[in-house]
Order: C-alpha cells, then structure tokens, then sequence
C-alpha cells in the first residue's frame, strides 16, 4: 500500500514511512514555509520515536529551528502555534489509525491544517525534489519544551466549582500521559481517572471514538461510580460521551451536544461535512441558525469556519471546533464545555444526552486496492443521481435519507455513511455491486 498524500496529512503504515522520506517532507515543508521556528510533537505510537528524529534533521538541515513539545496531542500542538510568533508545526500522529499507521500533520502559522492552496504548493515543492538545505555551521537550532505547557490548561481554566466534587473517567486510545490528564483535571476543578495512557499501557486498543469501543470505557465509568466518561482517539482530536450509567452516546452526538450548548450563549452558524448527521441541523433549526456542510476532513471544514467567520465546527466523527479557542479540532475544549455547563446547570450527561434523539446512521467501509477505488466510485455513482459531487465522491439526498459515498483520504478504502428508513438496503446494493 502506497502513502497517502492529502494535506490531511503525509500518512503510512510503518514500513512506508522510511526515515529518507520523511526526511524529504521535512524539508520541503521547511523550504515551502521559508525556515523559521516550527513546534513539533507526537503521541505515543512506538514509530513517533525515529519518525520524530528523521523530521528533526529534515528541519534542522533546511535551516528550521526545532521547538520540540515531546509526546503531546495535536490540538494543544494547535494552540500553541496560534498563540506563538511561529512559522507552523508538525504533529506526528494518525489519530483513529491503528498502532501499525503514523502521518505526519502538517500545519501553518494559525494552527491550521494547510489548506488547498497551501497543500497544492507544498506538494510542488516536494516532488520537484529539489530542496534547498544549510552548511554545517548554518542549520537550523533544536530545543526541547515543557510539556504538556501551563499555558494551554491555563487558558482552559473555569472558575465554576461544584459542591460535589465530580468523577469522571478519559480513555486516552494510549495517545498520551496521565499528564496531560491531570493538568486537564486541576483547570477544570474535577478528578479525572485516565486510562489506556502510555504510562498505563495494558494492551493496544482501537483508538477509533465508536460505541462500540466505548464499552469497555462504560464498565469502569459504573464501577467507579463517576459522573461519566470521555473516550477520545490517540491525538485527542475526536471524543465520544458515556453517561453517568456507563452507557455511550454516539460519536454523532458530540458536535450537537457543543453547539447547542454554545449557541444558548451566542449566536453563530455551523459548518460541518456531508457525512454528518441531521443531527446537527435540528439544533440549528432550534436556535434559527443554518448548517453549512463542506467535503470530510478537518482542513475542510476549518477553511469554511474561517471564511464564513462562523465560531462552531465539526464533523460527525467526534470532532469540534471552537475558532475563537483554536483552529483545530480540540476534545479538551469540548470536555471543558460540557464539565462547565454541569457546572452551572446542576444536570447530568445522561439528561444532555437525553435531549437529542440517537440518529439512525449507518457507516460501513469497504477495502479496496487503491487501484479499483475511484472505477468503484464510477459504478456506484451510475446507480444515482448525485445531489453534490463531492471531490471524492457523492452524496445523495432524498428528502431526510441520505447517503454519502467516498473515498477515504487517510485509508485505501470507499466510505460509505448514511442515515434514514431506505439506507440499510442501499448499503446492502452497493456492497453487491462492489463484491
């Protein structure tokens, strides 16, 4: 299997991602972004560790200077770049991946994921592959910081305490160190139990926030008597709600559960993909706000919140964005939310959870070789009528019923996700065709 390039991210299994080469995107991401100090940091896949020293010469020797942050998640990465006179980062992680996968995010001066334009051209830089590198006595500095950083959890704090003191259980996918936790913890004024941290590592687990993988999560959320639970993908990027009675709440819950508790405060549109349930848009039909979807993937959606100068963003996922907070998709904002509309409205997740109705959606992958993807895509889409031609692939709407069928930018593999009565016989057809 070949890397996936997208601005997404530089994306492989282990074997793919050979130390030469990513020594090579170093230094085209260096040339493209003119040198300057870029922060990098990792979660605690075993591959971060040589990945993360072949980027650091890539860096060094095209004239970067290094800010290294170790083993932190890529929202705080985010943050920090935002919040720092800094020419971009790099985040070394594949998120919901398995252990096997890593990718190197690349990010620009905001924080962002590079967007379209920014991608278009960096990827001209590399495979030009020709890249412009220092003397011995001219490379680029390397320095190592604190992590995980005050400032961060600093600028998460909440003043709202609460006469209980709250329990709550972060299944941290063996992204991260209780660290991270207990700093998360001490802000937020409540006790956090992390598990499945790298300095707890019992087994590898898939990092991938589903119902499915949060049941473990819900066990220890029962029988340590908390007030609920957050199970989050190894980068910290998306997040997935168990209540107080262990039980799981759709990662297609989460972007509703934010934005109808900042829109109670605010006014502000939506933007989220074409993948996301309907969901989202009862919220805004109660709040008399409009949804804005975009093609899946982080950069996507972050690019529409910024142009359409909206505050809330996601997907369907797990993922949120709060822009005045951060340009990235950040769970530990979303965490520091809920925590504080706890806080002040003396309710519990379950009753939160309770004022939605669990979507009826459907998601079902189909590996391909990358060879067949797009001659598949092809198939499925004489079946239909497309409503959007998304840039890799469909999406299809027949009154509240929908589907969107596409190509997996991090994985070799056809997405398909659907919601609606006529959408478990649809999926059944286009396995058919596909088999």
């Amino acid at each position: 299997m070949a890397i996936k390039l997208s601005i997404s991210g530089i994306r492989g299994k282990f074997h793919e991602l050979s130390p030469s080469r990513v020594v090579e995107f170093a230094q085209a991401y260096s040339n493209y972004i003119g040198g300057g100090d870029i922060l990098i940091s990792s979660d605690s896949r075993p591959s971060g560790k040589f990945i993360r020293e072949a980027l650091i010469a890539g860096l060094t020797a095209a004239g970067s200077n290094v800010i290294d942050y170790g083993n932190l998640p890529t929202p705080i990465l985010q943050w920090l770049i935002k919040n720092a006179s800094c020419s971009g980062g790099v985040s070394i992680t594949a998120g919901h991946n398995t252990f096997d996968w890593n990718c190197l995010i690349f990010l620009n001066a905001e924080g962002s994921y590079i967007n379209h334009i920014e991608g278009e051209e960096f990827f001209n830089v590399y495979h030009s592959g020709r890249f412009i590198t220092r003397k011995y006595d001219r490379i680029g500095t390397y320095s190592q910081q604190e992590s995980p950083p005050e400032s961060y959890f600093n600028a998460l704090s909440i003043n709202e305490k609460s006469d209980k003191f709250p329990k709550f259980v972060v299944d941290c996918s063996n992204g991260f160190t209780e660290d991270i936790i207990e700093k998360l913890s001490l802000a937020l004024h409540v006790k956090m139990i992390p598990i499945f941290s790298s300095k707890t590592n019992i087994m590898e687990k898939d990092p991938e926030p589903t119902i499915l993988n949060a049941q473990l999560l819900g066990t220890i959320v029962r029988e340590t008597g908390s007030d609920g639970g957050f199970l989050l993908n190894s980068d910290a990027s998306r997040v997935l709600v168990v209540d107080e009675y262990g039980q799981p709440h759709s990662e297609e819950l989460t972007l509703p559960i934010f934005a109808s508790i900042i829109l109670e405060k605010e006014k502000s549109h939506i933007v989220t993909n074409y993948s996301t349930s309907n969901t989202i848009d009862q919220v805004a039909k109660k709040f008399n706000s409009r949804v804005f979807r975009t093609d899946v993937g982080q950069p996507q959606v972050v690019q529409s919140v910024q142009d359409l100068k909206t505050t809330i963003g996601g997907e369907g996922s797990g993922s949120i964005i709060y822009s005045p907070f951060s340009s990235g998709f950040d769970s530990f904002y979303f965490i520091r939310t809920i925590i504080q509309y706890l806080h002040q409205n003396k309710v519990s997740l379950s009753y939160i959870a309770s004022q939605f109705v669990p979507p009826r959606i459907y998601k079902e992958t189909l590996f391909l070789p990358q060879t067949k993807i797009y001659k598949i895509l092809e198939r499925i889409g004489n079946l239909y009528t497309p409503t959007v031609r998304l840039k890799d692939g469909f999406y299809i709407r027949n009154g509240e019923d929908w589907l969107c069928i596409r190509a997996s930018a991090t994985v070799s593999m056809i997405r398909i996700v659907g919601e609606g009565e006529s959408i478990s016989d649809e999926i059944a057809r286009i396995k058919e065709l596909v088999i």
